[in-house]
């Protein structure tokens, strides 16, 4: 696989927001990529860019969940917001779902996410749900 020129990078991101704008406005028109000037021949698929779209959305997902653990609050609470913030983002692959294999995977690894952190098994092998602050500022005091 060729590496990601900063400017090939450029081009696919400005397409993912070109597509998000057009969420904002209807999120079932956004999924006709091929209106998107570039969006098919940058990704290769229509796949590929809800793909893209769900890393984007896991990512901050992610970055929630793991302040929802360390704060205590309700995980869902946090996804509930997230979906608030980015109305467009979660509608258009929302939309998507339905006619998408590899975008409903993606999906399913989201919620595999989730309840990894509602268990507090984020690591894999963690089994308790406190906070990482007080057990880093208790390594770092010895």
């Amino acid at each position: 696989m060729a590496e990601m020129s900063w400017n090939d990078f450029r081009a696919r991101r400005a397409v993912l927001e070109e597509v998000l704008a057009r969420a904002h406005v209807d999120p079932a028109l956004a999924l006709r990529f091929d209106e998107v000037p570039g969006a098919i021949q940058l990704f290769g698929s229509s796949d590929n860019i809800l793909l893209a779209l769900q890393h984007r959305w896991s990512n901050h997902l992610a970055a929630r969940l793991d302040q929802a653990v360390e704060y205590g609050t309700p995980v869902n609470a946090a996804w509930s917001e997230l979906a608030a913030e980015q109305p467009a983002l979660r509608a258009l692959l929302d939309a998507a779902a339905a006619s998408s294999l590899p975008l409903r995977g993606s999906q399913r690894d989201e919620q595999r996410m989730i309840e990894a952190h509602t268990t507090g098994r984020v690591s894999g092998h963690r089994s308790d749900r406190r906070p990482l602050r007080p057990r880093l500022a208790a390594m770092t005091l010895t």
